[in-house]
């Protein structure tokens, strides 16, 4: 049962990027992810793994408490942007692994691809006992569709939010979006692997102010 001291709720219909917590068994050189967890390369860093598909936003601003513009320097954009955007309806986009433990969600992203909307992932370096603010949004794109030249598109499910939380030395974590009936909640959980296995944790974030 999630803590709601943990999640920031929004209200929203149910929509294909959702993740739930459950228990299963800067972007690296790498496009795949690894074999096996590896950790962190030094005890002054925690990383953080980013979904993204057409129709979903993924801000991450390092070092911040607050949310800058979109255009601001040293804005990651994990998903949201036109290279990203592109390479997902056409479906070219890639993972980038830095190594971290496979959750169910990162096992199965092909669940999450919709109408020329590949999921992936993306994971990043993040300064450790220092706030990072996130943006984060979906939109369901799968309603869109062309058929004889004429254009279909209706109103769809959607979920927003800006966060901020404070990693921990040597620590991974993972953002998700949840759904309970209409409500959305955004949430940063601690990814733990242990005996084969890895557990989501839910760790304490707060709405994010713009800069």
């Amino acid at each position: 049962m999630k803590k709601p001291a943990f999640l920031l709720s929004l209200l929203c219909c149910a929509a294909s990027f959702a993740q739930d917590a459950v228990n299963t068994a800067a972007p690296a050189v790498s496009t795949e992810a690894a074999s096996a967890p590896a950790a962190p390369a030094t005890s002054a860093i925690s990383r953080l793994r980013l979904f993204g598909q057409n129709g979903a936003t993924a801000f991450l601003y390092r070092d911040s408490s607050c949310i800058r513009g979109m255009f601001s320097d040293g804005v990651e954009k994990a998903s949201g942007g036109m290279g990203s955007a592109f390479g997902s309806l056409i479906g070219t986009v890639s993972n980038v692994s830095l190594g971290m433990a496979e959750t169910e969600t990162s096992q199965n992203l092909a669940r999450k691809d919709g109408f020329f909307s590949k999921a992936y992932f993306r994971e990043y370096e993040i300064p450790a006992d220092k706030p990072s603010s996130l943006r984060l949004g979906f939109q369901d794109v799968s309603p869109f569709y062309v058929a004889n030249g004429v254009r279909y598109d209706t109103v769809s499910p959607s979920c927003h939010g800006d966060i901020t939380f404070t990693p921990r030395a040597g620590e991974d974590y993972e953002a998700a979006f949840s759904w309970e009936g209409k409500r959305c909640s955004i949430s940063i959980n601690q990814v733990i692997a242990r005996e084969g296995k890895t557990e989501l944790v839910p760790v304490p974030v707060t709405r994010a102010p713009s800069c």
